[in-house]
């Protein structure tokens, strides 16, 4: 399995919190667009002798519920054709992150029109002072709106977004931002730890002294509350930070856990070949004059592709490192021989004595040929799966 992601780098505000690259979309969006379509073209040899089939899409941002169903289905489109992918109907999964504030009836019939069979809504909170805190558009009631707008269209896979861990976030909060979220019954319930990120207002505001950070202790009660009350409500956890009902797995983000190679398309978009890692600049402006007709032009006689996409040859501990922490974050863990059958350079006495030390202090255990992080750890996994690298 191999996915490909497409970057939509517009928003209509900024995040207190968030990192990724984002613009205001202005007039630009139509230039961006044909950006796009020359970049899939260019690039559309990336799979070959990689993977034998690329099957899910993903449209992340930014916000890509800023561009028009008609936009998207045009790039995707091209892109399937590009990467012989085939028809977009052909896809195991068709994923387009939306913002709540965007979604209406014509909107959504659009996306479903245009082959969109599964959406990621960025909800975080069902608490209006949050959202307002966090700077988000949205309101509580609108992402209720939103959501049973979706479907009612149609849409039979729609995965939310929460965030915990911050310091205006309660238990009692907390209880009743997971109860509203069950109470929708969606497909699958992302839910993330906020982070402070340099570049972001919340990062300025720690900087200042203006933001504490909710104390580790309480993030991770905050933590186990999650895993325990969706457990309760039917959802399995997969993953450190997803969680679905049965067989409502996320495939494209199960694509980057399982380390298989992956493109992505658009300004800030990273890709991975199973070898090297490529990050294409962020910045909208550049992107556009490297797709244009005069950049390709360019690239071709004075090889300006370098200086847009920043390669990084990964070595075998690079490898070994990504390998094994995408593993360990899946619930289901690792397997050991597959592991160090594949890096046949590692110390395998010394790493599993490593491995063996980690089980008898609780931090890893034993399932059948895999080992794992134990739910009640997997909060802490980051720590844990530290002591492992080469």
């Amino acid at each position: 399995m191999a996915g490909i992601y497409i970057h939509i780098p517009f928003c209509s505000q900024f995040c207190t919190y968030c990192d990724f690259y984002s613009v205001k979309a202005g007039k630009r969006v139509s230039k961006f667009t044909e950006a796009l379509l020359l970049e899939s073209g260019t690039r559309s040899c990336f799979f070959n002798g990689i993977s034998d089939r690329n099957n899910t899409l993903y449209f992340g941002g930014g916000t890509p519920s800023l561009i028009s169903p008609e936009d998207i289905a045009e790039i995707a489109h091209i892109v399937c054709s590009d990467n012989g992918l085939g028809n977009v109907g052909d896809l195991d999964e068709f994923t387009v992150e939306v913002n709540p504030d965007d979604v209406t009836e014509e909107y959504l019939r659009g996306l479903y029109h245009a082959g969109v069979r599964r959406l990621s809504m960025g909800i975080q909170s069902f608490k209006d002072t949050h959202l307002k805190w966090m700077n988000r558009r949205h309101t509580s009631d609108a992402a209720v709106k939103a959501y049973n707008i979706a479907r009612e269209v149609g849409f039979d896979n729609i995965s939310i977004d929460l965030i915990f861990g911050f310091d205006r976030l309660s238990a009692e909060d907390w209880s009743d931002n997971l109860k509203t979220a069950i109470s929708l019954r969606p497909d699958h319930i992302s839910s993330y730890q906020l982070s402070i990120e340099p570049g972001t207002k919340l990062g300025a505001d720690y900087e200042k002294g203006d933001y504490k950070p909710l104390e580790d202790d309480v993030s991770h009660f905050q933590y186990s509350t999650l895993q325990t009350t969706l457990a309760e409500a039917g959802y399995v956890q997969y993953e450190v930070s997803s969680f679905a009902l049965k067989g409502m797995e996320a495939k494209h983000n199960s694509s980057y856990w399982n380390h298989t190679p992956y493109l992505g398309l658009g300004p800030a978009a990273h890709s991975f070949d199973g070898a090297r890692r490529y990050a294409n600049r962020p910045s909208l402006g550049a992107y556009i004059k490297r797709y244009s007709a005069e950049g390709i032009a360019l690239a071709q006689t004075q090889g300006y592709r370098e200086g847009y996409i920043t390669t990084e040859v990964l070595t075998e501990n690079d490898l070994f490192n990504e390998s094994l922490m995408l593993s360990l974050r899946r619930v289901e863990g690792l397997n050991l021989t597959v592991l160090l059958d594949k890096f046949k350079s590692v110390d395998r006495d010394s790493f599993l004595n490593e491995i063996n030390f980690l089980v008898e202090k609780g931090e890893l255990q034993r399932d059948g040929g895999n080992i794992k992080i134990p739910s009640g750890k997997l909060f802490l996994s980051d720590g844990i799966i530290r002591v492992l690298f080469r």
